[in-house]
Formats: C-alpha cells, sequence, structure tokens
C-alpha cells in the first residue's frame, strides 16, 4: 500500500486488474479516495470504480499476514456499512493459507504472474524480493560503490536502492565507507536469507531416476523435459557446483519447474530405483527460467538465483553458498 510503495509495471498491472476482477466496460481508474479515508495514512496501489462499488487494491510480490492485516485495517477504519467497497490483494506469491485467510474477511485475491515487475520499497522489511536481491548481489558483485552506481546497474530507482542498502546496514550486514557501501558480514546475509525465504517451503515433491551420477541426472532431465516442451531451471547443489567448478559429490539433483502443473509428465518418468539420483522438485516464487542458462548440458538458474536458492538451504548449504558469496564477482556467468 502506498506510501510505503510504488508499483512498477502500472499499466500491465491494470490489465491483469481488468481481466481478474468482476468488472463492467464503464470501471474506470481513479486516484481519489473515499472522503471518509482522506485523514488515513494508508492508501492503496490502485483505486478502481465501477458504478456506485469501489474496488481497493494492493499490489505485492509476496501476499503475507500483515498484508492481509493492512486491508483489515482498511476495511475497519471506512467502515462500509452499505458494502459498496472490494478489498483486493494482487500478488505474485500467495499461500494457500493466506487464500483461505483472505477468504473469511474477505479480501478478493488476484494471483499476477512471476514474470511482472512489482517494485514494493518495504515488503516487510525482506532482502530477498527480487528487486531487493539484485541490490544485494550488485553489492557483491562490486565490493565498494555508491548507490547511485548500484541504482543504475540494477535498474531499481536510486530511492529504493538507498531504502535496502540502509536496510542492510541496519541488520550488520553491510555498512557505509566514505560514502559508499559494501557488504561486510556474508555469514549474517546468508543466515538472513535462510529464515527468510527457506528453500524447503517451495518443495513439492521427491522423485526417483535410474541415474548414477548427479550431472548425468541433470543433463538427462534437461533433454528430455525440454524435447518435451517443459520449462525448467536446475538450482541448488546442482547450479552451485556448476556455477563454482566444484565437484559436490550429492544424491540428489534441484529442478525448478516453471509451472508445477507439469510435475505429473515429470513424475510418470520416474524409475524406483532405491540407489538412483532423487529429484528434488519445486515450485518457483518469481520467474527463474528467463535468466537460466545451458551449461554442461545442464540448464542452470542464473548465479544470482542460484546463489539465493543456495542461502536458502541454511545449514545444509552454508559452505558452498559462503563460497559462492565471497566470491560472487569472479563467478563467470556461463559458468
Amino acid at each position: 500500500m502506498m506510501p510505503a510503495g510504488e508499483v512498477g509495471n502500472g499499466s500491465l498491472i491494470r490489465e491483469m486488474l481488468k481481466a481478474s476482477l468482476p468488472l463492467s466496460a464503464n470501471a474506470v481508474f481513479e486516484d481519489r479516495m473515499p472522503p471518509a479515508a482522506a485523514a488515513f495514512d494508508i492508501r492503496p496501489d490502485h483505486i478502481i470504480r465501477d458504478g456506485d462499488v469501489l474496488y481497493l487494491v494492493d499490489v505485492r510480490n509476496y501476499a503475507t499476514d500483515q498484508s492481509i492485516a493492512n486491508l483489515a485495517l482498511l476495511k475497519q477504519l471506512l467502515n462500509d456499512t452499505k458494502g459498496r467497497i472490494r478489498y483486493v490483494l494482487a500478488a505474485k506469491n500467495i499461500s494457500g493459507s493466506i487464500r483461505k485467510l483472505a477468504e473469511k474477511i474477505p479480501i478478493l485475491v488476484v494471483q499476477l504472474p512471476l514474470n511482472i515487475c512489482v517494485n514494493v520499497t518495504d515488503e516487510e522489511g525482506r532482502i530477498t524480493t527480487e528487486n531487493a536481491w539484485k541490490v544485494v548481489t550488485a553489492l557483491l558483485s562490486v565490493r565498494l560503490t555508491s548507490i547511485r552506481r548500484i541504482s543504475k546497474m540494477t535498474g531499481v530507482s536510486y530511492g529504493w536502492a538507498h531504502g535496502i542498502t540502509n536496510r542492510l546496514i541496519s541488520k550488520g550486514i553491510a555498512e557505509k565507507l566514505n560514502g559508499q557501501v559494501r557488504i561486510t558480514n556474508h555469514g549474517k546475509l546468508l543466515n538472513a536469507v535462510s529464515l527468510e525465504r527457506p528453500i524447503a517451503g517451495m518443495n513439492k515433491g521427491v522423485l526417483r531416476t535410474g541415474y548414477s551420477s548427479s550431472h548425468d541426472a541433470a543433463a538427462g532431465l534437461t533433454g528430455l523435459l525440454e524435447r518435451s516442451g517443459i520449462q525448467l531451471a536446475f538450482t541448488g547443489f546442482t547450479a552451485a557446483s556448476i556455477y563454482m567448478g566444484t565437484a559436490v559429490r550429492h544424491d540428489a539433483v534441484y529442478l525448478y519447474l516453471k509451472d508445477i502443473r507439469d510435475y505429473p509428465i515429470v513424475k510418470s518418468s520416474e524409475v524406483r530405483n532405491p540407489r538412483g539420483i532423487k529429484v528434488q522438485v519445486y515450485e518457483p516464487d518469481r520467474d527463474v527460467t528467463t535468466g537460466s542458462r545451458k551449461v554442461q548440458d545442464v540448464r542452470v538458474v542464473s548465479k544470482q538465483q542460484a546463489l539465493l536458492d543456495m542461502a536458502g538451504f541454511g545449514r545444509s548449504g552454508g559452505e558452498l553458498a559462503l563460497e559462492m558469496a565471497k566470491n560472487y564477482g569472479t563467478i563467470l556467468d556461463n559458468g
């Protein structure tokens, strides 16, 4: 909600809202809040008037309990006894529990596509949102730099980059030195990420293969699934070991499916070999395929995404994640 956030790709988001909400052809977007709300410092990102009905829309990357609470508070403050106001939460990442909570209030929920740009300057203090993570990895790339340069490197606004760097400083992850910023505590950074975005929460299942080598499994599945038209990208230890050029012995590979509805197709090729390499299947919370690349016949996520996911493994990925973070600027994008 404004003033906490600014939403990018505004016209595209508006088109998504028009298509998802039960609006008539006469519905219009407007800037004026209801008179009763003028005194409150809580403002939705979009206001849609459709005849006598008003839609107040909050746009987020992640739909959280706090997102619901913000709209619930607005609903309480406006006290719409005539039932002419609809409250809407539009987000890219919406869990089942959040949907159920929204139904009880009630709040309408709109699912936004993962590849849409949503720049929210608060997101309840997160450093793992897409644009926040761009700032983090830009800092890792150049070690010591100005906020203005970070803004130019990442394409996010100066104010937004400034807010994220201040957040990192307040967490003891970064420091200012002669007007420039640098990350000083990689361990704290990775710990914060593991708590904020544990990758286990995106795991959708495990299946077995007939492969005895994790690399062979990843390469074989890349070819098989791409020939089937399934969009995928390997992450976790699979991608990190390729980027770092290290031989990590593992009994599993870590696979993102862009569309989790393809999971039954993937599972149909399962080979029940108790000694075969396992496939840990994940549903992405953002677009992980657009920036992916094929290295050594394996489709892997970008190095930016690989580090984020490795940190999400917590202690089990600690050493490799720390090595990636400390050497991030020297890792070649092509592996």
